[in-house]
């Protein structure tokens, strides 16, 4: 299976290039124009996204079929071919799709991107698993082509749902909008390489400073990171993004919603963050195997960055709607040096669990460069209700992890619950407000 991991690598990185942003850049853009109505400049925005994903996928789509062959041999580990050739029709297909979603989410259809997320991966899954069987390893190469096809199919499906008028957009407009699309996407796609080129980059780190056995350590740490946040990183992206986008222009209500944010973040966020150190020794066998153990001594210290991470991210968001993307660009690049500096300090300093210690070290500069960004700038001002908050919920990590069995699981299942009355009694001041107003 890992000529799936490879195309499925290739597939990701050649959509960062040819998407130019389009998918986050139409909410950027159309989220505000969407609430008020302005059909008109949302036809035009459409137009010009069309525009520029025909430009860029199709001269992406060529270099890829032109230099498929040496693709094919040097990235793919000297596959046949036509692999590449099938890349190329996902790339297409998938790119297509983010054109859709994005307008789905510059309307704020947080239902309907939720149905197509689960419609895709459920149906890609099945997809995937039948090619599989029936064809064995010759079915890799149309195994990528799955989710893209599911969601250029579901997502065209549900666009139809905005009723957007059938008319010919002005000229002027699709220009207009073209220029922000592409002002937009360009340092968005930067940052976006950037991440890539850490992300690929730290396991080949990890082999030259600790050893092939400790890269399987190290992934297994991330993925486990990468696969329990997901949900909230999704409710991000579909529903916290295009609200802000929406009151960029309103200085009080756009620094009001991250201050709800992050209290939302910070009091869902804080248990799981507990719950998983109390549970990690079990999680990792059970997930991987008793071989993996010392992947537990990278994750209880990367499950305490993930609470900082949990509240960078929001104010990253914020940066996105609030400012130009090239300051996006910029907290992005210092991001990703900042993990390769403190995780090569990490290791020479601690060893394997150096890992966890340099994300940790990440995500608390990455919190000090945002928050400091949206300061100077006079978008957002902290509240020490929730400093507050994020101090005690680090605490409470810190107590789970030096504690021992049972009493740690029963710390992060009291704070759990603590959590859980509190985010009810903000569900009801907030249906309060709402009923006064």
């Amino acid at each position: 299976m890992g000529l799936l991991g490879l195309l499925q690598g290739l597939l990701a990185i050649a959509a960062i290039v040819a998407g130019m942003g389009l998918s986050a850049g139409l909410v950027r853009v159309g989220a505000a124009r969407a609430a008020q109505r302005d059909a008109a400049f949302m036809v035009a925005l459409r137009q010009a996204a069309w525009q520029i994903y025909g430009y860029f996928s199709g001269a992406v789509t060529l270099l890829v079929l032109l230099f498929s062959q040496p693709i094919a041999h040097l990235m793919l580990a000297k596959s046949p071919v036509y692999a590449v050739l099938w890349v190329a029709v996902a790339l297409l297909m998938s790119l297509a799709a983010g054109v859709q979603i994005g307008l789905l989410n510059a309307y704020h259809r947080v239902g309907i991107l939720a149905r197509i997320t689960a419609i895709s991966s459920v149906a890609g899954a099945i997809w995937g698993i039948v090619l599989v069987w029936v064809w064995r390893e010759a079915a890799l190469p149309f195994v990528v082509l799955g989710t893209p096809l599911v969601q250029i199919v579901s997502s065209t499906w549900f666009v139809r749902e905005l009723n957007l008028p059938d008319e010919r957009p002005d000229l002027e407009q699709v220009r207009v909008a073209r220029g922000e699309l592409l002002r937009f996407g360009l340092p968005f796609t930067g940052s976006q390489l950037v991440g890539s080129a850490v992300q690929l980059g730290m396991p080949f780190l990890v082999l030259h400073q600790l050893g092939q056995e400790n890269v399987g350590y190290y992934r297994a740490a991330v993925l486990f990171s990468t696969a329990y946040i997901g949900f909230l990183l999704n409710a991000l992206g579909q529903d916290f993004y295009p609200r802000l986008s929406t009151l960029k222009d309103q200085p009080t209500a756009f620094r009001e919603a991250i201050h709800t944010q992050q209290r939302f973040v910070l009091l869902l966020g804080s248990p799981l963050v507990a719950i998983s150190l109390a549970v990690a020794p079990i999680i990792v066998s059970v997930l991987f195997s008793s071989q993996f153990r010392p992947t537990v001594a990278i994750l209880q210290w990367q499950l305490l960055g993930d609470l900082l991470r949990f509240v960078s991210w929001t104010l990253s968001y914020a940066v996105l709607a609030g400012l130009s993307s090239r300051f996006y660009f910029i907290t992005e690049s210092l991001g990703g040096g900042m993990l390769l500096g403190f995780s090569l300090w990490g290791m020479r300093q601690f060893g394997l669990q150096g890992l966890g210690i340099g994300w940790l070290a990440t995500y608390a500069g990455y919190l000090v460069v945002v928050a400091w960004l949206l300061v100077s700038r006079g978008i957002w001002t902290p509240v020490w209700s929730n400093v507050g908050l994020l101090g005690l919920g680090l605490s409470i990590g810190v107590v789970v992890r030096l504690v021992s069995e049972p009493w740690s699981l029963l710390f992060a299942i009291i704070w759990g619950l603590v959590c859980a009355v509190w985010l009810s009694r903000q569900g009801w001041r907030a249906r309060a407000k709402g009923a006064q107003q």
